[in-house]
């Protein structure tokens, strides 16, 4: 017959085996904070929508007018010069216009993605909640891609490119100014991305931080005399 203290060291190891699996958990929140944060949220993603749609279906609007008219161009010119350097203009605003609708900007739908998600249950509040988190951090890291050096490289090189064909094809003043053009236009078309979603975001983790999570623990059976212990690290 087992002794009352091992028994008693046995439901120890049992209760204690089950309370890791809460430790390190993120803390549960609230309904009433799930709802505080997701009317931030879906406020700021609201607000930021109506620059998103003016830079989105402006540029789009600027890249499908300039390929309609070089195209044109191109087409009617009996010039080789003129024909290469429309031809090349038109190829180039045609590749900005489809990397627009293959790449729009996700802030353009504002928080209608997560306008749909059901709020009647806790868990239907929190997983909407997390959905809204992010797609705000989705708009931020977007936001950053204006300053990466990787897509200023890659729009200069692509009007180097463009420059060199038609200096192989057509004129060499044409390639020059189409190159100094074409790289403005970029970076005026880039650097004028809205970025309101870093500032977004930011404001968001400022004014909701996370609560502080529970405080994890180890334990580990131990010798004592007579038996074994069960030892605790906080």
């Amino acid at each position: 017959m087992k002794s009352p203290f091992f028994c008693l060291v046995i439901v120890f190891m049992m209760v204690v085996s089950a309370l890791p699996a809460a430790a390190g958990q993120k803390p549960r929140l609230s309904e009433e904070e799930i709802e505080r944060r997701l009317r931030f949220i879906e406020q700021r993603l609201n607000d930021g929508r109506g620059s998103a749609r003016r830079w989105q279906y402006g540029w789009s609007s600027f890249f499908s007018a300039s390929t309609a008219l070089q195209g044109y161009m191109a087409v009617k010119s009996s010039n080789a010069d003129n024909e290469a350097k429309y031809t090349v203009g038109a190829v180039k605003s045609a590749a900005a216009l489809a990397l627009m609708f293959l790449r729009p900007l996700p802030a353009v739908k504002g928080a209608e993605p997560i306008g749909t998600m059901p709020l009647g249950t806790p868990e239907r509040k929190a997983a909407r909640l997390a959905a809204a988190e992010e797609l705000l951090e989705t708009n931020a890291r977007r936001a950053r891609e204006r300053k990466s050096w990787k897509r200023h490289s890659a729009a200069v090189a692509v009007h180097f490119i463009g420059s060199g064909a038609i200096a192989a094809f057509g004129d060499l003043r044409d390639a020059a100014v189409s190159n100094v053009t074409g790289i403005a236009i970029s970076q005026i078309h880039i650097w004028s991305q809205p970025h309101r979603a870093i500032d977004d975001l930011s404001d968001y983790e400022r004014a909701f931080p996370d609560p502080p999570a529970p405080e994890e623990f180890t334990w580990e059976l131990t010798p004592i005399r007579g038996g074994l212990g069960v030892a605790i690290h906080f």
